[in-house]
């Protein structure tokens, strides 16, 4: 049932490839994308992860349903789109003929069914399987879960004095207290269970309502969304109503955090209680929550959620006044993701900057925003270069996906390391190349250091490690 299921999805997906080609039916397919992963993603709750699924719903989202939002609203009659320059600068036509078979074909490589025989890996009994494992293993090695999340939790604290080529991989130790949490959220017995996940969460809640930053607990709940509910039998309408209440919260935020910010971030030393501020906005956005998506009130959302403007700024800029560079960037970003900064000094950096410059010509300062691979794709190779490089960058996300499941085989608990080398992939499209590259790979080597270090955290003692030959998982990774 779940090969028929999530067959049905790729024909689907199929279908709109074509579609997006042939015709000129941009709002129609978009929305039909968006349904179309929105019911894959509820039918997969609950008995799989739907890490992929969700990558997927939030490129069509920012890419293409709020790109429509923009044409059909927010375009240059618009005041509030031209007041701040947030209008889609190049026409429908040009835009889509792009964007949506190049998101489409980067769908279809996502969620290209990851199948052991005639089993999918990521849900099912398989899943039901290493589950079994995941527990079994933590009936021995649950306690782990602590020094994992403490050890997270002072990294996160010591990274701003650390070097800046250390920064990330103090990151990383950060990212690895989720880990922490799911190993006591799924060990079998684990005394104070609900108390410790009750800290960590206020913990996670309050850091970041005092920094006024909401993207961890955004992409982050992407990442461990469906390990909340794996096993658990959820009647649709439950399903419906947590996508909902889950969708509607991330709306909440984004409208709050701008005025949040303007609040909290006037003052360098702002001495006000922050969690009262914050808590008056979103009382006072929920008790409007009716107006939320009149024009006015929804255009923050639409500022923050559409990719779609930077990308279409690229399409005007190349190649009308710069050339198609023929992923001369791409390569120079992959080389740069595999040579340390002590040796290469003066390499690429994620974040923005440089990339916005390098495809838009704009200066950036004081703000984030980036091209995405999308605009990565169209300017280095154009319209069908960039369609196949966007379908060969979802064939690699998913190849590393399923070398976990792979490596899960042998060491169950590497499962739940999954949000700390997919955290960063989550927000991809609104990122680059270099960041998804960063992320996937210094994150295996520092779960394959980690592995040599402490293999206790990973379910292994040192005495069995003595004893046998150690597949590292960095070798089961590149060669099973």
């Amino acid at each position: 049932m779940a090969l028929v299921r999530n067959n049905l999805l790729v024909f689907c997906l199929f279908v709109s490839f074509f579609l997006s080609l042939a015709t000129d039916w941009y709002l129609e397919i978009s929305v039909i994308l968006f349904v179309v992963t929105v019911l894959a993603v509820l039918d997969k709750l609950g008995k799989g992860l739907v890490l992929r699924e969700l990558i997927v719903l939030h490129t069509v989202f920012i890419c293409l349903v709020m790109a429509e939002v923009g044409y059909q609203v927010y375009n240059y009659q618009n005041y509030l789109a031209r007041a701040f320059f947030k209008y889609m600068v190049v026409p429908e036509d040009v835009y889509f003929s792009y964007a949506l078979p190049a998101v489409t074909a980067f769908s279809i490589a996502m969620c290209w069914p990851i199948k052991h025989g005639r089993e999918i890996l990521d849900e099912g009994p398989p899943l039901q399987r290493l589950l079994f494992n995941v527990k079994k293993t933590l009936h021995k090695f649950g306690r782990q879960g602590i020094p994992i999340v403490l050890v997270g939790i002072a990294m996160l604290f010591l990274a701003e004095r650390l070097p800046v080529g250390l920064q990330f991989f103090s990151t990383l130790f950060f990212f690895s207290s989720f880990a922490g949490v799911l190993y006591i959220y799924y060990a079998p017995t684990f005394r104070y269970k609900k108390l410790l996940l009750t800290l960590f969460t206020l913990f996670i809640v309050g850091g970041t309502i005092e920094s006024g930053v909401f993207t961890l607990i955004v992409y982050m709940g992407i990442t461990i969304f469906s390990f909340l509910f794996l096993g658990k039998k959820l009647a649709l309408w439950k399903k419906i109503l947590i996508f909902i209440t889950g969708a509607f919260a991330l709306m909440v935020i984004q409208n709050v955090k701008g005025a949040y910010r303007q609040e909290t971030w006037k003052d360098e030393d702002y001495a006000g209680n922050k969690y009262e501020v914050f808590g008056g906005i979103v009382a006072d956005k929920v008790s409007d929550a009716a107006n939320l998506f009149n024009e006015r009130n929804f255009f923050p959302i639409y500022m923050r959620a559409n990719q779609g403007i930077n990308i279409s700024v690229v399409m005007r800029r190349i190649p009308a006044r710069q050339d198609f560079d023929g992923g001369n960037r791409i390569l120079l970003v992959t080389a740069s993701a595999f040579v340390p900064r002590f040796l290469w000094p003066d390499k690429p950096e994620a974040g923005g900057r440089e990339s916005m410059k390098y495809f838009t010509g704009m200066d950036i300062f004081g703000w984030s925003t980036n091209v995405g691979p999308l605009g990565e794709a169209y300017g280095s190779f154009g319209v069908m270069g960039g369609i196949i490089y966007m379908f060969f960058l979802g064939v690699f996300i998913r190849w590393t996906y399923k070398r976990l499941f792979v490596v899960s085989r042998k060491l169950p608990l590497i499962i739940l390391w999954l949000p700390v080398l997919y955290y960063q992939v989550t927000s991809s499209m609104e990122t680059d190349t270099l960041q998804i590259l960063n992320s996937l790979l210094k994150g295996a080597f520092f779960l394959w250091l980690l592995y040599k270090i402490v293999p206790s955290w990973f379910g292994v003692s040192k005495k069995t490690m003595e004893v046998r030959p150690k597949p590292t998982i960095i070798n089961q990774i590149t060669t099973e």
